[in-house]
């Protein structure tokens, strides 16, 4: 019996290229267990336009200015990172069923309803593994629930760089070195720490100088962490004999960066470092 997969997601323009890629590869599986977005129920209709205005303007790497000023209205977060993938890779599809399948779990993924939801899943039989792409810690209570079945996908190799906005916080320390050891992606189980659980997979950019910006870097450690996740969710959902056995790796750079650390002068130092770096890769 394959296992089943549930992708937990942010609500993010960016995370719709994870549901897209995610739809694809289960939507129509037995082990698909469903797409969960941190946000609250009563928005449902919003994810409704969301969904018309994705299969509107599917694969556009340039809007026009109204479809822009639509875009923004759909997602008041968009940020420079979104704006880059969607010059990079166009506006993901996404298919016109997905409202009824999506479920949205309120803000708080810790709360006593939520846990009442993820006990009534981890009930059935085989358990399932869920996969992750959250801004926010989960209660210990997740671990002790689901133990080794929850997947994390991180927009940095680890460990050399932990924690929220953790390669533009590099590259705002500008080691150059670091960058190049961080800039990728991680897929590792979570645990009560803070991107400190066993490694499962990780890939470097090869060139993570090779970009227009560090926002266009940023996406396309996103796309990275994204296919990372959908190939080990894929790879656990057939093989029914053996699990990925994760690895615990340390280095002497591993800590952890703060979101409340990335304030505007911190995001005006990452820009302009990645700019000397790249100044620095490129000079003859």
């Amino acid at each position: 019996m394959e296992s089943t997969c549930v992708l937990m997601s942010e609500g993010s323009f960016h995370a719709t290229y994870l549901m897209s890629q995610w739809l694809e590869e289960f939507g129509a599986s037995p082990s698909f267990g469903g797409v969960y977005v941190r946000d609250d129920p009563d928005r449902a209709g919003l994810y409704r336009q969301r969904v018309r205005f994705h299969r509107a303007h599917a694969g556009k790497r340039t809007l026009a200015p109204s479809e822009r000023e639509e875009l923004r209205r759909l997602y008041d977060d968009l940020g420079e990172t979104d704006e880059a993938m969607l010059h990079m890779y166009g506006v993901p599809s996404l298919p016109e069923d997905l409202p009824g399948r999506l479920g949205l779990l309120g803000e708080n993924l810790n709360a006593p309803d939520v846990r009442i939801w993820a006990e009534e899943l981890c009930r059935r039989e085989p358990a399932p593994y869920f996969f992750v792409f959250l801004d926010r810690l989960l209660a210990p209570w997740w671990i002790e629930l689901a133990p080794d079945r929850i997947v994390n996908g991180h927009s940095a190799v680890l460990p050399h760089a932990r924690g929220m906005y953790a390669t533009e916080q590099v590259a705002a320390q500008r080691d150059l070195e670091r960058f190049r050891r961080c800039a990728g992606a991680t897929v590792h189980f979570v645990d009560n720490g803070v991107d400190t659980g066993p490694l499962i997979r990780a890939e470097r950019l090869p060139d993570p100088f090779a970009f227009e910006s560090l926002w266009e870097c940023k996406g396309a450690s996103f796309r990275t962490a994204f296919d990372l996740l959908v190939g080990v969710a894929r790879d656990v959902s057939r093989r029914t004999g053996t699990l990925p056995a994760g690895l615990q790796v340390v280095a002497p750079d591993d800590r952890d960066f703060r979101s409340k650390d990335f304030d505007p002068s911190r995001r005006a130092a990452a820009v302009a470092g990645y700019v000397d770096m790249k100044r620095q890769t490129t000079a003859v």
